[in-house]
């Protein structure tokens, strides 16, 4: 079986809210973009995704954890 390709302009953020809900929101930037999420999280207080089509701003008060995840080509 050959090695997936990581998309490297793609990223999943798998959010887990308070609540034990957990949502995943595909952004347009790569794993890269972790500590500048978190820098500006911690800034603002609000979480905020972004992607070619949509924004999510959520705020870090309802935030347990979030993790950014590789997307695979298919």
């Amino acid at each position: 079986m050959a090695d997936k390709l990581i998309l490297k302009d793609l990223s999943d953020v798998e959010v887990t809210f308070t609540d034990g809900e957990v949502k995943i929101y595909r952004i347009t930037a790569g794993q890269g973009i972790s500590r500048y999420l978190a820098e500006c999280a911690a800034h603002t207080g609000i979480l905020t995704l972004y992607n070619a089509e949509t924004s999510h701003g959520i705020p870090v008060a309802n935030i347990r954890e979030y993790q950014l995840l590789p997307v695979y080509q298919e």
